[in-house]
């Protein structure tokens, strides 16, 4: 599933272009976009801004029990399967800042590598297919997508940033699911819901929380078909449909660029090159954001930040050897964090 929301940069100050349209596409205003100097944000206007509240599955189910490493080993290896193996189409309800909307999710796999496409059932027609690339470089904002980085930076480094718990059963589309918190342990990510399908390990629905326990996101599946995808039904069915072939080289790079500071448990996983910049992708193996770094015309002076939900879009610019270039970080972090992130790029020496 994901956000109407594709990081690419083909042109000149598109980090500019895609922090405004983080906020336009998704017709939610703008928390804060204007020219600031460095530092100067109120680092609580986040929790001011935000009007979202404790949605329901947010309470404590009927038992809680400490995850064991083997129990949460073996969940996250078979949902970091079924999200990138499995064919299936379904209907999903997707709840951030106060709005419900209701997509269709169609996932296939051809020659080794998915092909995903959402269209939006409700409000203003959107459509998106997304080819190739796996999870570290395909950071469409979907929570499918998202799920397939949950194993790959090991499972004890996941332990160490997050507390897991077993909270019991439910069921979700007519199955069967497991649910397992993933409690943070520091206040640079959010924390986790997700109901995990315990035949196939696709999650059925998945709960970003605020530390303060308020649902931030949701996505969950109404409906699912676990029947082979045709290739007609991976084409656009729209006019309005947009495409990403994951077309360029992602993970080879080695950047001119590094971050002096890192939340802790982050770890670079990719970097792709851009037509203006660069694209630096970090993850602690449960949560995951994106830096981009890129050129600045000299009448830019472009700051601020952007706020849906749990996903943040910060930008900054820094100059170097008098060239000056924009900082956008984006993910679904803390925009405290997103801001550390960005005043923390730097060149390598």
């Amino acid at each position: 599933m994901a956000k109407v929301f594709s990081y690419s940069a083909p042109k000149a100050n598109s980090s500019l272009l895609a922090f405004l349209l983080l906020a336009m596409s998704l017709h939610v205003p703008l928390a804060s976009a204007q020219s600031t100097d460095r530092g100067g944000e109120n680092p609580n206007s986040r929790e001011s801004a935000q009007t979202e509240s404790s949605a329901p599955g947010a309470e404590e189910p009927v038992y809680v029990s400490p995850a064991t490493e083997l129990e949460t080993q073996a969940i996250l290896a078979k949902l970091a399967t079924a999200v990138t193996s499995l064919e299936y189409r379904g209907l999903v309800t997707f709840e951030h800042v106060g709005v419900m909307e209701t997509l269709e999710v169609v996932h296939g796999v051809r020659n080794g590598e998915e092909v995903e496409r959402i269209r939006y059932l409700t409000g203003a027609p959107r459509e998106l297919v997304s080819r190739g690339h796996g999870a570290q470089c395909r950071r469409d904002g979907s929570p499918l997508s998202r799920a397939g980085l949950w194993s790959s930076s090991g499972l004890q480094n996941v332990q160490n940033n997050y507390q897991f718990l077993i909270r019991g059963e439910e069921r979700i589309a007519d199955r069967e699911a497991v649910v397992l918190q993933a409690r943070p342990r520091d206040p640079h990510r959010f924390g986790v819901v997700i109901s995990v399908d315990k035949e196939t390990g696709l999650p059925l629905k998945s709960i970003l929380v605020a530390p303060a326990g308020r649902v931030l996101e949701r996505f969950q599946f109404v409906e699912l078909d676990l029947s082979p995808i045709e290739d007609s039904d991976l084409q656009p069915q729209s006019d309005s449909a947009r495409e990403n072939d994951g077309s360029g080289h992602c993970g080879s790079l080695v950047s001119r660029w590094h971050l002096g500071w890192l939340p802790p448990g982050f770890k670079a996983v990719a970097a792709r090159e851009l037509a203006d910049g660069e694209m630096l992708v970090y993850s602690d193996g449960l949560s995951a954001f994106t830096v981009f770094v890129q050129k600045l015309g000299p009448e830019m002076n472009y700051k601020g930040r952007a706020v849906r939900g749990a996903t943040v879009a910060y930008m900054d610019h820094i100059e170097v050897n008098g060239d000056r270039y924009t900082i956008t970080v984006v993910g679904e972090i803390p925009d405290n964090t997103a801001q550390l992130v960005a005043q923390a790029v730097a060149t390598r020496n």
